[in-house]
Parts: C-alpha cells; structure tokens; sequence
C-alpha cells in the first residue's frame, strides 16, 4: 500500500509538471501568431496580465485567501509584477513576431541559468565548477544561434534574440529579488493576483499613451479567441505552479524549463512549420544540458528553495 500510495503521488507530481510545461511551452505559439495577426505586443500583453489578475484575484476571493497590505508588500508587488510579468512579458512579446516560436523559447527557458551568476554576485551562491559548466553550455548555445550565418532563417533577427535576452534576465533579477527580500508570509494565490495587478496598472498608461489598448471585438474574432485561450492558459498555468511547488517542491519544478523548450520546439513545429536545422539542433541540446548541469545540483543547494519558498506560500 505505501508503494502504491508513492506510485500515485509521484505519477501526480510528474502530471503536473508535464501539464505545466506544456502550458507554458504553448505560450509561444500563441503569442507569435497573436502578434503577427493585428494584436501590438504591448496590448497583448496587458490582456495577459489583467485577464489573469481578474481571475486569480476572483479564485482568491472563492478561496476566502487574504492577505496583509502594508508599504513593504506593496513594494514587493510593484518589484515582482515589473520584474516577473510587465517587463519580461513584454520583451518577449515584442520579440515573437520576429522570431521563430522554438528560438524564443530556448532563449527565455535560460533563467536558470542566468540566476546562478546573479546568485554568486549577490552573495546567496558559492562556486560550483558543474554550475559554471552549465552557464558555458548556455553561452555556447547563444553563441550558435547568432554566429552562423545558416542558424538563423535570417541575419535580421539577431538582434531580436540579443533583445529577447532580457526577458530571463529580468526573471532572473527577480528570482534574487525575492531571495534577498523578506516579507510577511502571504498566501500563494494573495501574492500572484498582487503581482498581477501590479504589472498591470504598471501597463496601463504605457498602453493608452502608445495607443497599443486591443479592443477585444464582438462578435469574438479568432485573434480575440487567442487572446482569451492564452488568458485561461497563463492563469491555470499559475495555479498550478503553486500547486506543483507546494506538492515536489521548487528543485522538482525546476524540470519544468526542459519541457517548456521542448514544447516550445514542437509547437513551433507544428502551427509555424519550423524546423531545426543542425545548429539549432545543437542549440536545443546544449541549452537542455545547461538546464541539467545548472538545477541538478539544486538538489543539494538552497537556492532554489529560498527563491521559490519566500515568494510562496501554501496554496
């Protein structure tokens, strides 16, 4: 019985890591086809933190969640929902239309390994030649995604992916926020709708100054469709992020970028046409064993654990 009962919560924690990587990999399909039919990045992506905000906010007030408001919570939302949702969101957004969906997500699946560097300057990591070796992977990997002149489907788009960078940068950035940053415990679900929030009222203006609002028509056009579809992806997409972290724990969760690229590859594939050519083939498989070498050794470091247990709390 207990083998049983292990079988069963393990074969539920890899559901759910699958399910979310999944969820997350599609992210780039979606927007790449988004944004190449008539939605501005900045629009979409102030429908996708408002859309989420609206119902995580809406599951927290179901769930009777509350939380504590003071000045160092506040600050702590504006913080996260700029560098975890506003800023990253929207570089990748502006990003898609330029490039091919499986490019961009090995370029933003690297947050892992941009927050071990991030990690050792900040003083929360000690060397690790394994972690170093996964980092080398990472450059490499960028590396051949811009040098060759047959990597890319055309040289115009390497400035796209130097732009794109920013996105894990700022994941990253955030990751060592939160580690360095302490504040009362808050609920999972009180903490993401205040980031969201966040992120959006920190959208607003720079959407209706640009004129970027997308008016979502009625009746329902397929790029409104999208929209919404990517809207319900990203907010279950982050209650079960809080739901794997509270079940495996962040050094499981953090399996789930290796399916994200992989998703993203495949999707790519399958409504884009794009195919991997042998050096982006190299660029997927050195990317994927820089993920390994960086969060393996999570399982004996707490990091990882600080990171994602001080921006969560139980769901």
């Amino acid at each position: 019985m207990k083998f049983n009962t292990t079988y069963v919560t393990r074969f539920s924690d890899l559901t759910l890591l699958i399910t979310l990587g999944i969820i997350w990999g599609t992210g780039y399909s979606i927007a790449r086809y988004a944004t190449t039919h008539g939605v501005s990045p900045l629009g979409y992506s102030f429908w996708q933190s408002l859309g989420p905000a609206l119902l995580i906010s809406a599951f927290a007030f179901q769930q009777k969640s509350s939380g504590q408001m003071s000045f160092s919570i506040l600050f702590y939302y504006i913080i996260c929902g700029m560098t975890a949702i506003a800023i990253p969101n929207t570089t990748m957004y502006f990003a898609a239309p330029h490039l091919p969906a499986s490019i961009l997500a090995m370029v933003v699946n690297t947050v892992p390994v941009m927050v071990y560097p991030l990690a050792l300057i900040a003083g929360l990591e000690t060397f690790s030649w394994q972690r170093c070796a996964g980092v080398s992977f990472a450059i490499l990997a960028l590396t051949l995604i811009i040098l060759p002149t047959s990597s890319l489907p055309t040289p115009t788009m390497i400035p796209w992916v130097l732009f794109s960078l920013i996105t894990p940068l700022s994941f990253a950035m955030c990751s060592i926020f939160i580690a360095k940053v302490r504040i009362p415990q808050q609920n999972s679900r009180v903490l993401a709708a205040g980031m969201l929030i966040a992120s959006t009222l920190l959208l607003l203006p720079l959407v209706m100054s640009t004129n970027s609002f997308y008016l979502i028509h009625y009746p329902l056009t397929f790029p409104d469709w999208i929209i919404l579809l990517e809207i319900i992806l990203s907010s279950l997409g982050y209650i079960l992020y809080f739901k794997l972290i509270k079940k495996a724990g962040p050094v499981y969760y953090s399996l789930v970028d290796s399916i994200v690229v992989i998703t993203g590859i495949f999707w790519g594939y399958v409504i884009f046409g794009e195919q991997l050519n042998a050096w982006t083939f190299l660029v997927a498989l050195f990317i994927l064993i820089a993920l390994l070498l960086v969060t393996q050794q999570q399982r004996r470091e707490k990091l990882t654990s600080s990171v994602y247990n001080k921006a969560t709390t139980t769901i």
